[in-house]
């Protein structure tokens, strides 16, 4: 028997380790353990529960491909029908014998003597596995800070998106909202309509569009759930989805930079002269109006989607503070004129941690082959991975959320994408009896300067052609790796038939299990290859 707990070990248990389970079942593996420091599958909508929550992409194209259903309420579903459905997916795959809850994987390092995978467990014993597949979302954590002075000494209650409180109650309370991302603008308005007052404070301007949510009735939902509907209404918008794309992956990137440069902030300017008008007509308050108007491109941050923000600010039940802030004091907010406005409840709406931050990856946590460092790696090069998953150095692992890895049509696409490729790889290095897998720097070379070109525009947009902005679309280093520059249909065709080539393949050196007291003696198995 060799010396290792697992042949996979999967590291989340959000929709990507989900997925990551059902394909390597498909591949007719059976021995993994899914690990998450939490005591449930979920994954994001487990811990974000905040009122409002809700998605913002049509529950059509939100979920896995191997489990669709029409049985929806809505068409953008509230984040509790979501996390039904992932447990549901969970129940039906017979996923919960292979979970480990309570199991905060704080480090990866690669074994050189055994070939394999040694996880650190945060209070309990670590696990040795073969394998690694890496399904940590993408907002985990919530960024510390804000870096507000007095944050510490107010004497109310603070709480955060990801953490939300539901013992507190919020009724009759006066609520400051900090952050106008996607949760910010969805809690104020939620929480407006019992709270005493609340008060968003804005340090940028979000590009706030409507959210067409019809209810979906009984006859909806069985239309969606005959045979095939919903496998043909995907297909058309993945065409739809190519068609745009492929200009802008394929077509823009043959222009010089020059002409780019050009486009973009005409694109840009019929952009917001739609929104003006969008404004007008949702916001009375001309003064409002113009401290709602973004001055970046609509797609140089997260659009956001909401049917209740905008018009919650111009009825007044969310009064939208621009002003700086000075300093958070005891009883509330200071901001720059000295108006001091007094809260019970502060919500910290700031953001999160993500996969594009260089600094997400901390060094020393994840160590792969010949002393590589993950964490050092990405502090000294760029942010890159092959097909948005893998990097030479870190043998027999995937990332399903990985720079450049997001594609753009949806988290469950682009987790099922690289999960598939994962598990095919994991597949074909264990039925070939060579059980070390790493994509070749060769490899790694080529499709970096794929990527490079066909994200050409990209790069241009949310770089050279906008003003200085906090983004997670442009990390801490200038660098626009959030988004994978591929049709939808170039990325499920490589998670399908990407020529294994690009992976060296060898015979692992497997240690025999003895009693602690014995000698240890490497085995070298007979390749099949």
């Amino acid at each position: 028997m060799s010396d290792i707990d697992f042949q996979v070990a999967i590291i989340g248990a959000g929709p990507g380790g989900i997925a990551a389970a059902h394909y390597l079942l498909e591949q007719g593996i059976d021995d993994f353990v899914i690990l998450d420091r939490a005591d449930d599958f979920g994954g994001t909508w487990r811990d974000n529960t905040y009122p409002g929550l809700g998605v913002d992409i049509p529950v059509l194209f939100y979920q896995l491909s191997f489990a669709r259903t029409g049985q929806w309420k809505r068409l953008f579903a509230d984040g509790a029908d979501i996390q039904r459905y992932h447990l549901s997916v969970v129940e039906n795959l017979g996923l919960r014998r292979h979970f480990q809850g309570g199991s905060a994987v704080t480090a990866q390092r690669w074994s050189e003597d055994g070939d394999h995978w040694e996880l650190t467990i945060a209070g309990r014993p670590g696990i040795r596995a073969r394998y690694v597949i890496s399904a940590v979302g993408g907002y985990i954590d919530a960024k510390p800070g804000p870096d507000i002075p007095g944050l510490d000494d107010f004497r109310g209650r603070t709480m955060r998106p990801n953490a939300w409180d539901h013992s507190y109650d919020h009724a009759g309370k006066r609520i400051a909202v900090i952050g106008t991302g996607s949760s910010g603008i969805q809690i104020a308005p939620a929480v407006a309509e019992t709270a005493a007052s609340v008060t968003t404070f804005q340090r940028t301007p979000a590009w706030i569009i409507p959210k067409p949510n019809p209810d979906l009735s009984p006859r909806a939902q069985r239309i969606l759930n005959a045979p095939f509907i919903l496998t043909v209404i995907n297909a058309v918008i993945v065409a739809a989805m190519d068609a745009a794309q492929a200009m802008l992956f394929h077509l823009l990137p043959l222009l010089p930079e020059s002409i780019l440069r050009v486009l973009i902030p005409r694109y840009d300017d019929m952009a917001r002269r739609w929104y003006r008008a969008l404004l007008r007509g949702t916001v009375r308050d001309p003064a409002l109006r113009d401290a709602l108007m973004p001055s970046y491109g609509i797609l140089a941050r997260r659009t956001v989607l909401s049917n209740d923000f905008l018009q919650a600010v111009d009825a007044g039940t969310v009064r939208l503070v621009t002003e700086p802030i000075l300093r958070v004091t005891e009883t509330g907010i200071e901001t720059a004129s000295g108006a001091q406005h007094e809260v019970d409840l502060l919500v910290l709406a700031t953001g999160y941690e993500i996969y594009t931050d260089p600094e997400h990856y901390k060094p020393g946590t994840i160590e792969g082959r010949n002393g590589f460092d993950l964490g050092e790696y990405y502090r000294d090069h760029e942010m890159r991975t092959y097909g948005g998953s893998a990097l030479p150095g870190l043998p027999n692992r995937w990332v399903l959320v990985g720079p450049e890895g997001n594609q753009g049509q949806g988290w469950h696409a682009m987790v099922e994408a690289n999960a598939r490729h994962a598990a095919r790889v994991i597949a074909e290095s264990s039925r070939t009896h060579r059980e070390v897998a790493e994509v070749s720097q060769r490899a790694f070379d080529k499709w970096v300067r794929r990527m490079a070109h066909q994200g050409k525009a990209i790069r241009l947009y949310a770089t050279d052609c906008q003003p200085p902005l906090s983004t997670y679309f442009v990390n801490s280093k200038g660098e626009a790796r959030y988004y994978r520059p591929q049709t939808v249909s170039e990325m499920n065709w490589f998670s399908k038939h990407s020529p294994l080539s690009d992976y060296s393949f060898r015979p692992a050196t497997i240690r025999e299990k003895v009693s602690d007291d014995s000698p240890v003696s490497p085995v070298s198995p007979v390749s099949s290859a």
